[in-house]
């Protein structure tokens, strides 16, 4: 039984273990998605006619509001201590 539960326990770890040694390529993979996705539109939307300063304008809003909820639940605890 002992045997058991001790191998259950080092295949979870070796299983964690991989996770976080494939993290980065996942994140690269990720973000190769993202700026192709983001190609993608910016292409069709100046192919389109939309103007280029519009269109920089549109790309900032949507990284706010993107990277916004993010950066409130990580750095929530540094805001917090800077301004109260």
């Amino acid at each position: 039984m002992i045997d058991i539960e001790r191998e259950r326990t080092i295949n979870m770890a070796t299983a964690s273990s991989s996770y976080d040694r494939a993290k980065p390529f996942l994140a690269v993979i990720l973000l190769q998605f993202g700026y192709a996705g983001m190609f993608t539109i910016t292409k069709h939307a100046l192919d389109e006619g939309m103007s280029q300063h519009v269109l920089v304008v549109y790309r900032h809003a949507v990284a706010t509001i993107v990277i916004t909820p993010f950066a409130l639940v990580f750095d929530r605890q540094g805001f917090l201590c800077k301004h109260y």
